[in-house]
């Protein structure tokens, strides 16, 4: 029995292309969720913790201004 080869229109070979392209953007985007779930808070927590050190020691000059100005 000789096997018949495929064809597929040119719309149809368009369609199958237009999928793998959705596909994978569909997997990058999934991967690019998975990488800033593991990466993103640790960048968070750095930077909340510059926040709070950087408002500590605005405090400080407060309280070393207060103590300067006392009589």
């Amino acid at each position: 029995m000789k096997s018949q080869p495929d064809f597929h229109t040119r719309a149809e070979i368009d369609q199958l292309v237009e999928e793998i392209y959705r596909t994978l953007e569909t997997t990058e985007e999934r991967l690019d969720r998975i990488c800033d779930d593991i990466y993103f808070p640790m960048d968070l927590n750095t930077s909340d913790l510059t926040s709070k050190i950087k408002a500590i020691q605005g405090e400080l000059l407060e309280i070393q201004s207060y103590i300067a100005r006392r009589p």
